[in-house]
């Protein structure tokens, strides 16, 4: 085994890893996005996911609101993880393909 596959199989170790751990912090986070409604003079904010075969809208409140707030937060910190998995995946590919070149 030559020195670069050797780096490439740990890369693909650590992405693999990677992406589990990351999947793992997206089962504890609540599903689906966030959208803000303007209603008279306040905005109030919505939750929407999908549940089976419908789109469900779920109440959060006065986006003022604390609460409200951190539900936006972990609503961003869901699509950061997201793109993060798609990105290692992105990166995982791609060094599957080169490692199958010392194959």
């Amino acid at each position: 085994m030559s020195v670069i596959e050797g780096v490439l199989l740990e890369e693909i170790d650590r992405l693999e890893k990677n992406i589990l751990s990351y999947e793992n912090s997206l089962n504890n986070l609540p599903r689906g996005t966030i959208f803000i409604r303007k209603m008279g003079n306040s905005f109030f904010a919505y939750r929407k996911r999908k549940e089976k075969q419908k789109v469900v809208s779920i109440y959060l409140g006065n986006i003022n609101d604390e609460q409200v707030k951190k539900e936006i937060e972990l609503s961003n910190e869901y699509k950061r993880i997201k793109n993060n998995i798609r990105l290692c995946n992105k990166e995982l590919n791609k060094l599957k393909r080169a490692i199958k070149v010392y194959d």
